[in-house]
Parts: structure tokens; sequence; C-alpha cells
């Protein structure tokens, strides 16, 4: 199987406020063009990952998931 190219890269570290409010680091906005009023799908995977994708990147995120499925559908080489 190919391995998966995963980009992840650390920001810091962030707070909940009282009111359930996360600051996205200034470097991450300006990087996403995140501005106030902007608007997220938020995702969670076995209740330890939290996900946020702004919807007109919900496609991107999608067709890259397809991509991996259908690359775990093809046959693998048997080694000798």
């Amino acid at each position: 199987m190919k391995a998966l190219h995963v980009d992840i890269k650390n920001f810091g570290s962030t707070t909940i406020g009282a009111r359930g409010q996360v600051v996205i680091p200034k470097e991450i906005r300006d990087q996403m063009k995140i501005k106030p009023g902007d608007k997220f799908l938020v995702f969670t995977k076995a209740g330890k990952l939290i996900s946020l994708i702004k919807p007109e990147n919900f496609d991107i995120m999608v067709n890259e998931m397809i991509n991996v499925l259908e690359e775990m559908k093809k046959p693998t080489k048997k080694v000798k």
C-alpha cells in the first residue's frame, strides 16, 4: 500500500474559554485567510480528534478520502 502523506504542523497551544470558544492562533488565521464570521464544519474522530473545515474546502477533503480508499483497494504485490 502506498504511504500516505500527512502534512501536520504544530502551531502551539490554545485554551477553551468558559463559553466553549477556542482561539485559533494568528499564524493559522493568516495562513488560511480566516476572518471573523467565517463558518466551519466540525468533525470528530473516535472522540479524540477535532477537525475544523471551511465548507468551501469540504470537497477537497472528500476527494482526498476517496483517493486514499482507492489506493487501499488496489492489490498489493507479493514479495518473494
